[in-house]
């Protein structure tokens, strides 16, 4: 669960610096923030929030990877209990018989050079890889994303509908899943069948036309706001649920958990943490470099993220937004809290052009608001 308390520490103390003040309280930036520390001796949650509106619209980007990575392991342990032989190894071959559809049938970075939902989980964390993402969207379908999460209370408004950097998909496509097959020697363990969601999943969030235009598929600029309604939406308190019960499940009652193993859970927080430096796949591509997709506290630098900082987190991109859901560890220096938050950079109010002021304004704001909570952790303990 997640108690208030404290709830002008964010007010008070962490934004009075005058580039996070002048930031925050401007209205164009729509920003969010939930800063929320751990009590472990009575499993608590104590947060607090500043300006944070659980029914106001905001672009989610990939934030919405996390709980279908999730997912895919607690679907996993679903199938082994109906005796099918399958795990996060298993290759996986995703078929495409439809129109739009995609097949995927290789990756070079795999022992057996076949897709697994190991290596998808890793790439969806490590740099936010949106091929990973579409794979187990198809795998797990909108019906069984939306409505396990909830019934786990993970979600309350948010919803999830469409596979990512797919342009041309319609609400239609994104209905439809992909027959998917799963292999061990070379026989087929579990036959996944095309599928398509029996519910439309909308959003009912409020303020979801923006702007004063937007580019369409052809690059042409149309002069009218552009319309998020039938997108995915994903509330920073959804977002900080999910990752809290991944770092912290016996904080929440049973049926509100994951149905992971402590293998499984074990896996994700090293998929969470680890830096692209950390996979030999990812480790000589300059273009990884440690902050990639570690907004707070280093969002604004290239340089190397000291080891004993440990940052647990999923952020997303997108339209102008910047968004961070992260746990941020310090274990030599007993510091450990979730800071999750998102920012608008659109200044000429335009969607899909292309120019956002994310290095200008974005990264700073998200990469000084982690460090001016960090040192107020250091001065708390």
């Amino acid at each position: 669960m997640s108690c208030a308390g404290n709830k002008n520490i964010l007010s008070s103390k962490i934004l009075k610096e005058d580039f996070l003040a002048r930031i925050s309280a401007d209205p164009e930036h729509e920003v969010q923030i939930i800063y929320t520390r751990v009590d472990r001796k009575n499993k608590k949650f104590f947060s607090s929030t500043f300006q944070v509106d659980p029914k106001k619209y905001f672009y989610p980007a990939s934030t919405v990877k996390m709980p279908v990575a999730i997912l895919s392991l607690q679907r996993l342990n679903e199938l082994k209990r109906e005796g099918i032989d399958i795990n996060k190894n298993t290759d996986m071959l995703t078929a495409a018989f439809r129109q739009n559809q995609i097949p995927a049938f290789v990756d070079s970075t795999t022992v057996s050079k076949k897709p697994n939902i190991e290596r998808y989980i890793e790439k969806i964390f490590a740099v936010s890889d949106n091929d990973a993402y579409n794979r187990l969207y198809e795998f797990l379908g909108q019906d069984y994303i939306n409505e396990t999460l909830l019934a786990k209370g993970a979600f309350t408004n948010s919803v999830i509908n469409h596979r990512l950097e797919r342009a041309g998909l319609t609400p239609e496509d994104n209905r439809y899943t992909n027959n998917i097959r799963f292999f061990k020697d070379k026989k087929v363990v579990y036959d996944k069948p095309e599928a398509y969601a029996a519910k439309e999943w909308r959003h009912q969030a409020a303020g979801a036309v923006k702007g004063i235009g937007y580019l369409n598929t052809h690059d042409s600029l149309v002069n009218q706001p552009f319309d998020f309604s039938g997108k995915n939406f994903y509330s920073l308190r959804d977002m900080e649920g999910t990752l809290q019960r991944v770092l912290f499940p016996e904080y929440f009652a049973p049926e509100q958990r994951f149905d992971l193993t402590e293998e499984d859970l074990a896996f994700l927080r090293h998929s969470m943490s680890a830096l692209p430096r950390e996979y030999p796949f990812y480790q000589d591509n300059p273009a990884y470099y440690d902050s990639y997709v570690k907004f707070f506290m280093f969002g604004d630098s290239k340089g190397l993220i000291p080891d004993e900082i440990r940052i647990y987190n999923k952020v997303g991109t997108a339209y102008g937004y910047l968004i961070d859901c992260a746990y941020i560890e310090n274990k030599s220096r007993d510091v450990g809290f979730f800071l999750t938050a998102v920012i608008s950079v659109n200044r000429d109010r335009i969607y899909n052009d292309g120019k956002y002021e994310y290095e200008q304004t974005g990264l700073p704001f998200l990469a000084r608001l982690g460090r001016a909570v960090y040192e107020y952790e250091l001065k708390a303990k």
